[in-house]
Order: C-alpha cells, then structure tokens, then sequence
C-alpha cells in the first residue's frame, strides 16, 4: 500500500522527504547529498534544493558534500562550509608562516615526518624545502609539489584525489599510512575547542585519524582565529594531541583545557 505522503510513482513528496532528511540529521548529525539521493531515488539537485530550504528554516546547516545540524547549545562559532584553498591561504598569512617557522624547529634530522593538508602544512611545506635529510609522508599534492625539488626522501599516499583541496584520501591512503610508524605528525585543523579538534571535510579526517594512530608526537597547527570554532567532522579528542603550535595564547577555558589534556602549546613570535 502506497504512504500517503508518497507520489504515484512512489516517491514521497517534498515536505515528508525533507521531514525525513531533518530525522536523519537529529539522529546520525549529519547526511550526505549522495546516500540521502539513493536513499529517496532522487537526483542529488532535487536534494540539495530540499537542503536549502531546510537551512532556510534554520533546520541545518549546510557543510562540504551534505549537511549537519546546527551548532550545539553554547557553542559561539560553527563552521560548516569549508571556504575554498586560495582564500585560506590569504587568510592570517603571516600567523601561518610564524607557525610553519616555530613546527619547524621541532624537526630533528632523520626525522620520519608526517605532513597533512592544509594552508598551515602547506607553509611548513615551503619552511621545509630548503633542509634535507627527512622522510615525509603526505596526502597533500600541494605539499608534495613543493617538496618534489628538495634533498628529502618524498612518499605521496596513493588514493582517491578531493579536486579543490587536492588531498589523497579514501581506503588506499589509510592502508598505506598504517604501513609506517612516523617519528611525528603535522595535523592542520578546522576548528579547535575544549572538546576537541575539528575540521571541514570527512574524507581528510579519516586520513588525519590515521595519521595520530602512527604517530610518536603529533602536533597540532592552528592559526588563533580557529579557537573556539567547530566545523563538521570531529577529529579526536585534545588527549590524542601532544603539541599545539599557534600564533596567540588560547583563552582561558581552553587553555585549561589543554592543560588537562597535557597538551604543550608553543606560541609562535
């Protein structure tokens, strides 16, 4: 028996699909527009429209690939929407380039490094480029462009490429990573609160997750204006961190935080 919100050929309409996308997101905190369009046998437009109608309403909000919804209770900041590269890259330039200069002299020689994606990583690509004698592994073709020209030993993780960000993600790039143990980790973040670190898109999260587990240091590159910021997918806990280099000290709450989470913070002059 066909529902009663459903059209004749079994499609439901536009108000009971969007009810059912607004269930969806309160129950898993987020979609996507290629599950929820197999899931309704629509076209991914038809459910981009009905997102846009439900952010109208203030129902969610849209993030990279889908939706989520809206920010917790207290929660300030919530970035759902991942800005693109070059703008990033503009955005707090100098803070970035005294972050990639302080992540710098952490490095030892013969270090086995792990670079993520990222503005941040990106620069620490450039800082690093003119030294020698490391092992690095990225997922950031960006990253890998600058260093191909350097006296380094240069590994790129194979997989699946996201076009704008140009990061290799997906089964391959973790099953590769997993391969090595790496002396540390550069981790470029979205968002960074007391309940832990953020970023924009779920491809790369999973690659940064795989990342941590690898990892004897990790450490976190995050420019000031990311504090206190949450963006859709959840990295790890503060814990999971051992270093967090940044251009300005965090506010109270979260430099307390830290603390608890035994988490060194290096502030870049």
């Amino acid at each position: 028996m066909m529902p009663d919100d459903a059209r004749p050929d079994g499609r439901l309409l536009a108000a009971a699909r969007q009810a059912r996308m607004e269930e969806m997101i309160v129950q898993r905190g987020y979609i996507t527009v290629a599950e929820t369009a197999a899931t309704f046998h629509v076209s991914e437009m038809t459910v981009r429209r009905d997102l846009a109608r439900l952010q109208q309403r203030g129902v969610v909000a849209r993030a990279h690939g889908g939706a989520t919804s809206g920010p917790p209770a207290g929660q300030t900041t919530y970035d759902p929407d991942e800005p693109p590269f070059t703008s990033r890259r503009l955005k707090n330039r100098e803070a970035k380039l005294r972050i990639a200069a302080a992540a710098a002299a952490l490095v030892a020689p013969g270090d086995a490094l792990g670079l993520d994606v990222g503005t941040t990583a990106l620069a620490l690509a450039d800082r690093l480029a003119d030294s020698a004698g490391l092992r690095i592994f990225t997922n950031s073709l960006r990253a890998a462009s600058v260093l191909a020209e350097s006296d380094h030993q240069l590994y790129v993780l194979g997989g699946q490429v996201r076009e704008m960000e140009r990061s290799v993600f997906g089964a391959m790039a973790c099953a590769q990573l997993r391969q090595f143990w790496l002396d540390r980790v550069f981790i470029g973040v979205g968002g960074l609160t007391a309940e832990g670190v953020y970023d924009f898109a779920i491809e790369d999260t999973e690659v940064k997750r795989v990342y941590i587990e690898r990892a004897r240091e990790v450490v976190l590159l995050c420019d000031a204006s990311k504090f206190g910021h949450r963006s859709l997918a959840r990295v790890c806990d503060l814990a999971a961190a051992d270093i967090l280099v940044t251009d300005a000290p965090p506010p109270p709450h979260l430099a307390e935080a830290l603390k608890s989470a035994d988490v060194r913070v290096i502030v870049a002059d």
